[in-house]
């Protein structure tokens, strides 16, 4: 054989052979999630896409053996707030979840299937502590009855007598989560927020007696609230209690030791914080030989920081570490060090200790993972918009071993738009993105306006401007991308779900920065949002577009894309979810029915079984092969 490896062949971007097919990109999509120590082993669910999203539990020793302790049909997903997070809890050899199916609390115990220890109609449960001096779980639960919203509250639920009874223990805000209690269980800690606010907006941290006849005394306010959020309470194992504070703007470790508050750990320009869409989130860990480990985000990338509780200093982990890392999620104490998920830019998830020399794997290694050859490393960019105000972004080059463009040409790209709008792109390995990149595409994934990572102040950037600063940002994008020669202006596509949907239709209507479009599950009818949102985000839309209830009609039909269909002529394509409680299928319909009325190229696919964001492998395989025929008919390619 010849030593030398043929040259490549050129041929249009956008229509490269690869081998990242739709089902690859499908089975890649498993989402891991719900980290927990049990002993020498590890827990944490997985999504599921080849069954039909069902998440399952499992469980990996010290040693590497991994099992799956879940089996069908139950599934470990909760539902409060709609977008769920906190279904599990171990605690030795049980497995505390809440089941898809009824949202009831479950066990599992060795040698034994799923057991229901709640039977409470229309009522879901998530959150869980364990309270062992008096045999209950602590939790979360979210009543949804005859009133127009749901009650929210925290609860007990008995693990001996009459078991599975569940008690109230807290009840009046609008929401709870992290109900924590002290390692003398005579203190819970947990967070409390009201409507009109998000959790990232004013959550309040509190601490309350835990009498020994198992209710709990007046709560009493430790930090947060007033224009600042606390997330991540966790009591440390000198019995002081540690949380996460965006107090400066920039979330740090804080410790409460009775009487005051303390700063622990914080980085400049670095955020300890998250936006807790789902319950369960975690940033930092506590080992109880009195060591923490904090994942901060700086410029969007994780930074790890250890250190001693009591000392209060802390050191960077392994360069290596940092430098391969591009996601770290869920972190835990575990044996002797930590774990966490971890993601680099050339494998989806998995679950691995960090180390002082850098991440060990312990599983799962069939992520789909593919040729390093293929893929297509992030680059982290920072580029200004025209009032001068700095974006920040990602760009995959195309990357294929065996092909290339035309000479002097430019490929075409496709600019994403993430949801929330408060969360935030990595350099991460998405074999979506792979999936176009192969293919001769240049993918831009934005980190516009309203984006975590970045601090409070470009958080709130969104606030009162959502349909403006974010499509700006994201049209800023585009013109970057053409001014760097790293996209073709004329062959520029945007795509987005949820929010990011929203801020598709809005860009193609108000702006002649793309070619095309791809909705997936957005909005266009700010008006029907907010007639039919759930609970949890019912407050949002007024903050996002600065109005105030009985203030907001001529605003919110000024920024609805439904309202401006006859200023859109570039061709759309638009993915939904039938059984979507967050984003209803009217709001999809009736855009397509305004655009085929006036003409306009539009293609509309429905998905039944499918909610708000897709699981299903069937689903993800038909989204992937439609949007990649749209791209390359209205982009012109090949």
């Amino acid at each position: 054989m010849g030593a030398c490896m043929s040259a490549k062949k050129r041929a249009p971007f956008g229509t490269w052979p690869s081998p990242i097919t739709p089902a690859l990109a499908a089975r890649a999509s498993r989402r891991l999630g719900m980290l927990q120590a049990a002993g020498d082993a590890i827990c944490w669910t997985e999504a599921r896409p080849e069954q039909g999203g069902r998440q399952t539990i499992m469980r990996i020793t010290d040693e590497g053996k991994a099992e799956e302790l879940l089996m069908q049909p139950f599934s470990a997903r909760s539902r409060i707030h709609e977008y769920g997070g906190g279904e599990l809890l171990a605690v030795g050899d049980t497995i505390y979840f809440c089941n898809d199916r009824d949202q009831q609390v479950h066990m599992l115990t060795p040698g034994h299937g799923p057991r229901r220890l709640t039977s409470v109609f229309n009522t879901r449960f998530a959150d869980f502590a364990h309270d062992a001096n008096r045999r209950r779980l602590l939790a979360v639960a979210e009543q949804h009855g005859a009133a127009p919203k749901p009650r929210n509250m925290l609860v007990a639920v008995a693990l001996s007598g009459r078991r599975g009874k569940v008690s109230e223990l807290a009840a009046g805000r609008g929401f709870y989560a992290s109900p924590r209690l002290s390692p003398d269980g005579r203190s819970l800690a947990f967070l409390a927020w009201d409507l009109p606010d998000m959790p990232w907006d004013s959550a309040t941290l509190y601490v309350a007696d835990a009498r020994d006849d198992g209710t709990i005394g007046r709560p009493k306010r430790i930090a947060g609230g007033n224009g600042s959020f606390v997330f991540q309470p966790e009591w440390g194992p000198d019995g002081c209690l540690y949380f996460v504070w965006d107090k400066t703007g920039w979330g740090g470790l804080y410790r409460w030791q009775g009487d005051r508050v303390a700063r622990v750990q914080a980085r400049r320009g670095a955020d300890l914080s998250r936006a807790q869409w789902v319950l369960g989130m975690r940033s930092f860990a506590l080992h109880p030989d009195g060591r923490f480990a904090a994942i901060f985000l700086q410029q969007g990338r994780p930074r790890i920081d250890t250190g001693s509780l009591a000392a209060g200093r802390a050191v960077q982990a392994a360069h290596c570490v940092q430098a391969h890392a591009a996601r770290i999620d869920q972190p835990i104490a575990f044996a002797d060090g930590f774990a966490a998920l971890v993601a680099t830019p050339t494998s989806a998830p998995v679950v691995a200790r960090i180390t002082g020399s850098g991440i060990e794997v312990l599983g799962p290694r069939d992520g789909g993972n593919i040729e390093r050859e293929f893929v297509s490393r992030g680059e982290v960019r920072t580029f200004r918009r025209p009032d001068g105000e700095a974006v920040h972004g990602i760009y995959y080059a195309p990357t294929n071993p065996h092909y290339e463009g035309p000479n002097g040409a430019s490929p075409p790209a496709l600019v994403l738009v993430h949801g929330g709008p408060t969360s935030m792109a990595d350099t991460g390995l998405k074999m979506s993105s792979q999936f176009y990149t192969s293919r001769g595409f240049a993918v831009f994934d934005v980190n516009y306006s309203g984006s975590t990572g970045y601090g409070r102040a470009y958080r709130c950037r969104l606030d009162g401007q959502w349909g403006i600063a974010d499509v700006a940002d994201c049209a800023a994008a585009a013109r970057h991308l053409a001014r760097q020669g790293l996209a073709d202006a004329s062959r520029i596509a945007i795509a987005g779900g949820s929010a990011g949907g929203y801020t598709v239709l809005m860009a193609l209507a108000t702006t002649d920065a793309f070619a095309a479009g791809s909705s997936h599950y957005g909005v266009s009818d700010l008006r029907l949002l907010l007639k039919h949102t759930h609970k949890f985000e019912s407050g949002y839309l007024h903050r996002l577009l600065g109005t105030k209830p009985g203030k907001w009609r001529d605003v919110f039909a000024a920024r609805s894309p439904l309202n401006l269909t006859h200023r859109i002529k570039a061709p759309l394509i638009l993915f939904q979810g039938l059984d979507d409680k967050i984003v209803p299928p009217e709001q999809s319909r009736l855009i397509v029915e305004k655009l085929e009325k006036r003409g306009i190229e539009v293609t509309y696919h429905e998905f039944a079984g499918e909610g708000h964001g897709f699981r299903s492998a069937q689903t993800i395989i038909a989204v992937l092969e439609a949007e990649l025929a749209f791209l390359r008919h209205a982009l012109r390619l090949g």
